[in-house]
């Protein structure tokens, strides 16, 4: 309730791994949670959407992904009352393994639209996401380009998930971006932990830029 009392709670899952990583209220009332399967994948792990009704009972749920392993870390309500998506996508390139950003768009039910990657050959994971009035914006970190061993990545896509531009933020050491909104002023401000600048062994670090 308003004071934090418990009224339900409830568990959706199987016999393996399961998590979830980010929620949203839907426009009915319920409830949509994005996360990680292994439980139900058709490889090492997918990507999971459950949806539930406003009492937590389950009313759909969705898996996306391949032979290997994808990790969902961030989910918006999109302005059509479907989902977008975003973690990483594991892939194998000259028998060498890692990951790109993921986006995965769906319609109200689940049912994927389009999926689009972003990255390199390093390893590169999304872990936060928001829509902006013409497209989205992604952060995460990538050791495919940048400064130093990762760095903060912030990947901006059009409507349909192509990309648009991206950048990269960090020194020589490991920076990691793991939040994101956009600002009033339409740049975006992103959240994470630094090793290559502060006071520290990891400090928070923030950063705004422009549109």
């Amino acid at each position: 309730d308003s004071m934090g009392n418990m009224l339900w709670n409830k568990t959706y899952g199987g016999t393996s791994y399961d998590h979830a990583s980010a929620i949203t209220q839907a426009g009915d009332g319920g409830y949509t949670l994005a996360g990680t399967t292994r439980s139900f994948s058709s490889g090492m792990s997918d990507f999971w959407l459950v949806h539930t009704d406003s009492d937590g009972n389950l009313l759909w749920n969705k898996t996306y992904g391949g032979g290997d392993a994808d990790e969902a870390y961030a989910l918006v309500l999109t302005s059509d009352g479907g989902y977008a998506i975003a973690g990483r996508q594991y892939f194998t390139v000259d028998y060498m393994g890692s990951y790109n950003f993921w986006l995965v768009r769906t319609d109200s039910n689940g049912n994927m639209l389009w999926n689009k990657t972003y990255g390199g050959t390093g390893s590169d994971g999304a872990y936060a996401l928001v829509q902006t009035s013409d497209g989205y914006a992604l952060a995460g970190s990538t050791t495919s380009f940048g400064a130093g061993s990762s760095d903060f990545y912030l990947v901006k896509t059009d409507v349909n998930g192509d990309i648009q531009w991206d950048r990269t933020f960090g020194g020589t050491d490991m920076d990691a971006a793991w939040a994101l909104v956009q600002t009033a002023d339409g740049g975006y401000a992103l959240a994470g932990v630094t090793y290559s600048f502060g006071a520290g062994s990891g400090d928070f670090w923030l950063i705004h830029t422009d549109s």
